[in-house]
C-alpha cells in the first residue's frame, strides 16, 4: 500500500511539473513597444509568437529568447511584407532573388485531405521571381501561405472534422481564412445553409462565405434548373445572414458550360485551372495547382493565387469580407 501511495504521488508530481511547464510555456508579454502573446522562457520570446508594435508592424514567427529566430513573417503597417527563416532578429538577403513578399498573394485550400496541418510553420517554395509552380519542382526561395480557404460542411450532414482547428489555427497565425459550403442537391437549401451558419463561425475579417459547385455533370445535365435556382437561394439566403456577397467555386469549363449567363455572373468567383488563367467573369482567386507543395503540410495541397497583391487583398477583404458576427437566434 506504501509503495502504491509513493507511485501516485510520484504520478501527481509529474503532471503538476508538466502543468506548470505548460503554463510557462505560453504566456503574454506587455511593453511600452509591444504586446506578445506565445510562447515564453525566463521572461522573453520564446518558440511560436505573434509580436504588435506599437508602430503598427506584426509579427508572426518563432522567437529564440527574444530574438526572432526561424521561420517568420513581418507584416508592416503599410501591407509590406518579409517573410523566411530569421537568424538572431535579422532576415539574411538571398543571393539572386529578385521579388517582395506580398506582390503574388499566394493561399491555399484544404479539408480534411491534407490531415494536421503545422500553421505556424506554412511555406510555399517559389523561384527566383517569386511564383510559385504547380508541382514539385525545385525551386529556393520562400513565398508565405497569406489567405486560406478550408471546407466547413456539405449538404445537412457532412462537418470537415478538421475545419475548427483549421479556422482557429489560421486565425492565430495571421492568415487571412475563409470558409465553404459543398452544395448538395439531395437536401433543401434552407436546410443546408442552416447548418453552414451553425457550423461556421466567421468573424470580421474574414473572407466572404463561399458556395462550391461540383454538381456532377451528369445531373447538371439532367437538372441544371433546379441546380442553380438551389444555388441562387443559398446564395440569398447566406447574404442575407451575413451582410455580405458570397463568392463562388467552380472549376473553368464548368463555370461556362452550366453557369455564364444564369444570372450568376454578377457574384465573385474562385476558379480552378490547372494551365492557363481563369476565363470567368469577376475571378478573385485562382485554383491553379491541386498537387501543391507546402512546408508544414505533408500532403499535396491546392494553391491559390488572389488576383492583386497583398494590399489588393486587405482591401478586397475591408470591403467585401465579414464585418460584424451576427447573433443566432
Amino acid at each position: 500500500m506504501d509503495i502504491l501511495k509513493r507511485l501516485n504521488t510520484r504520478r501527481c508530481s509529474a503532471v503538476f511539473v508538466l502543468l506548470i511547464a505548460f503554463v510557462a510555456s505560453a504566456a503574454t508579454l506587455h511593453t511600452g513597444s509591444y504586446d506578445y502573446e506565445g510562447g515564453v522562457r525566463h521572461g522573453k520570446q520564446h518558440g511560436y509568437g505573434v509580436c504588435r508594435y506599437s508602430n503598427g508592424n506584426t509579427y508572426y514567427g518563432y522567437w529564440d529568447m527574444g530574438y526572432k529566430n526561424g521561420i517568420g513573417r513581418l507584416v508592416y503597417s503599410d501591407g509590406t511584407i518579409d517573410f523566411g527563416i530569421w537568424r538572431k532578429g535579422a532576415l539574411p538577403k538571398q543571393k539572386g532573388r529578385r521579388f517582395r513578399c506580398g506582390h503574388l498573394c499566394y493561399g491555399i485550400d484544404v479539408s480534411k485531405y491534407q490531415k494536421k496541418i503545422d500553421w505556424t510553420k506554412l511555406s510555399l517554395r517559389a523561384d527566383a521571381n517569386g511564383k510559385v509552380p504547380p508541382g514539385k519542382q525545385k525551386a529556393k526561395y520562400a513565398q508565405p501561405v497569406l489567405f486560406a480557404l478550408m471546407k466547413s460542411t456539405q449538404g445537412t450532414t457532412i462537418k470537415d472534422p478538421t475545419f475548427e482547428r483549421n479556422f482557429r489555427e489560421a486565425k492565430r497565425c495571421g492568415i487571412i481564412r475563409g470558409a465553404y459550403h459543398f452544395l448538395s442537391v439531395s437536401s433543401p437549401v434552407e436546410a443546408q445553409v442552416r447548418y453552414f451558419i451553425a457550423n461556421t463561425p466567421l468573424a470580421a475579417g474574414d473572407l466572404p462565405p463561399v458556395l462550391d459547385l461540383e454538381i456532377p455533370k451528369s445531373i447538371m445535365q439532367k437538372e441544371h434548373k433546379k441546380v442553380v435556382r438551389m444555388a441562387k437561394q443559398w446564395l440569398r439566403l447566406v447574404e442575407k445572414h451575413y451582410g455580405v456577397k458570397p463568392i463562388i467555386y467552380t472549376y473553368n469549363n464548368y463555370y461556362i458550360d452550366y453557369l455564364k449567363g444564369h444570372g450568376l455572373d454578377d457574384y465573385d468567383f474562385w476558379i480552378a485551372r490547372y494551365g492557363a488563367e481563369p476565363s470567368a467573369r469577376h475571378w478573385e482567386i485562382w485554383q491553379f495547382t491541386e498537387k501543391g507543395v507546402c512546408k508544414g503540410i505533408d500532403h499535396a495541397v491546392d494553391i491559390d493565387i488572389f488576383r492583386g497583391n497583398f494590399s489588393d487583398l486587405k482591401k478586397y477583404v475591408a470591403k467585401k469580407g465579414i464585418k460584424a458576427v451576427r447573433k443566432r437566434r
